[in-house]
């Protein structure tokens, strides 16, 4: 959705997706190595100096709703912002969003399943380093994160997007997304496949590109810019990636999940009349 939106000339999107710069109580858990710098608002906002469109500036990062502080930050920072949310079936984001930490290197088990278990233990002794939620099942618990974002700005200002809406009807979607952003529902963006299930070549790259040697860092900063680090290291990580479709999950961790996503159904529906039973399809 944000590259869709992307597209549309009366909305200018951050054109780097995850910023975090909200969010304060996970700073430190996103952050991959020691003395890394919190969000700078003045480079947060240098973010949008080239960004297309006058009527609508915005960003996407997916842990603010997870997040307990990042709806009142963004109502301080700007109050009549507008929130978009996109849900997924607990079942099947999970395991997507397993994949995706094993990609960026920050899941050390590489099975789902055998990670999945281990939820119980890193809710008690912490989990890996740069891992936002403190395990799995936590990122899941829907209802209680929209609350904040009902509690803050209110059902008018929230907009609540069920994922497989979005896949079956993209564009449909999209209008309706453009009507409730107040811009021409008419335009039509450029459907293609945005994020397919990715899988590294290499751990050793994704490692120099994610944390260059101590030793060799005053020598990159002082021959480049920031920006030029970011060109350098996206082309090394499009020629380290490769895409490759991820395995089925278990009927028995299907089954394993049912209550969480039967609870998720049941405090939807309480919350905000949203009907997601054909998550237990």
């Amino acid at each position: 959705m944000a590259a869709y939106l992307s597209q549309h000339p009366a909305i200018g999107m951050c054109p780097r997706k995850e910023t975090h710069h909200f969010g304060t109580d996970l700073h430190s858990r996103l952050a991959i190595k020691d003395g890394q710098q919190p969000p700078d608002h003045r480079r947060y906002m240098d973010l949008f100096k080239d960004a297309q469109g006058e009527r609508r500036r915005g960003e996407a990062s997916v842990w603010y709703l997870y997040s307990a502080t990042a709806a009142t930050e963004i109502r301080a920072f700007c109050a009549t912002a507008q929130i978009i949310v996109m849900l997924r079936n607990p079942a099947d984001m999970l395991p997507s969003l397993h994949s995706e930490f094993v990609f960026v290197g920050i899941e050390p088990v590489e099975d789902f399943e055998a990670a999945l278990a281990l939820d119980s233990e890193r809710e008690r002794a912490g989990a890996p380093r740069g891992f936002p939620p403190r395990s799995y099942r936590s990122a899941i618990r829907y209802a209680e994160q929209l609350r904040r974002y009902l509690d803050v700005f209110g059902r008018e200002r929230l907009k609540v997007i069920v994922y497989d809406d979005f896949r079956d009807d993209t564009e449909g979607v999209y209008r309706d997304t453009c009507e409730f952003l107040g811009v021409d529902a008419g335009f039509t963006p450029k459907i293609e496949v945005v994020n397919p299930n990715k899988r590294v070549r290499s751990k050793a790259m994704r490692r120099l590109v994610r944390r260059p040697p101590e030793r060799l860092r005053p020598a990159l900063h002082a021959v480049t810019s920031e920006s030029m680090r970011r060109r350098g290291g996206a082309i090394l990580n499009r020629w380290n990636t490769r895409f490759d479709r991820r395995p089925p999950v278990s009927d028995r961790i299907r089954s394993e999940l049912r209550p969480e996503v039967e609870r998720q159904v049941r405090e939807l529906d309480e919350l905000i009349g949203l009907d997601v039973r054909a998550w237990l399809d």
